[in-house]
């Protein structure tokens, strides 16, 4: 489950607000082809100097999930240092890891248990997670919700994220009722889609997400939030 975007204007004439990154745990309620259902969890903790780390766990009867992302955040940017991404189903077991060396100017990556190495030069790569935190902090700096094209680091190396700005909609999940902003992300696939809704009120906070991928529909929904 990941969180991205792109340059879609739509006039709302609201106040920008400034983004106070705080500690929380956010918990979600997923749901895979209406057949399993688990729980997800998102904590972002906040350590010395800036550094955060944000941790995405999903768990199932007969799998879990696990997401790290370290980084800094100062003066309203995200500097990507660690992402690493955990996959379990029955007794098999996945590990693909990116580590972002910005003395070297290096990007190294394990994939399959094989290692690569990319150049590091734009500053202002986000790895899977990280990238929700950004996208909030642009959000909230704004009186029209526009949304740039995002650069991704991960074990795979980089590409372009492009997104379309959908609308407000009010939608009901296990949170209660809220209006949140649809942001689609453009695949280029026909076979994949997806879509995620952000709380203004909740300082834009993923409080659904909608992943079709090869005819499989992933679910989320925010269930509640502690700070």
């Amino acid at each position: 489950m990941r969180f991205l975007l792109l340059i879609t204007s739509l006039s709302l004439g609201v106040k920008t607000f400034a983004f106070d990154l705080q500690p929380y745990i956010a918990t979600y309620q997923f749901n895979l082809n209406q057949q399993i259902t688990g729980t997800a969890t998102r904590t972002l903790s906040k350590q010395e100097n800036n550094h955060y780390r944000y941790q995405f766990n999903a768990t199932a009867a007969i799998a879990n999930a696990n997401e790290v992302s370290e980084f800094i955040f100062d003066k309203q940017q995200v500097q990507s240092l660690t992402y690493q991404n955990s996959k379990q189903i029955l007794f098999k077991n996945r590990v693909d890891q990116a580590t972002f060396d910005w003395d070297k100017q290096q990007l190294t990556t394990l994939r399959k248990g094989q290692n690569e190495t990319f150049p590091l030069t734009n500053k202002t790569v986000l790895d899977p997670l990280n990238l929700e935190i950004q996208i909030r902090q642009d959000l909230s700096q704004q009186t029209k919700p526009q949304l740039k094209e995002y650069l991704l680091g991960d074990a795979k190396g980089f590409q372009p994220l492009k997104f379309i700005v959908d609308g407000v909609e009010k939608i009901k999940i296990p949170y209660g009722e809220i209006e949140a902003l649809k942001v689609t992300r453009i695949h280029h696939s026909a076979d994949r889609q997806t879509q995620f809704w952000l709380a203004k009120s909740l300082d834009y906070l993923p409080v659904k997400v909608v992943q079709m991928d090869d005819g499989a529909i992933y679910t989320i929904e925010l269930q509640g939030l502690q700070k």
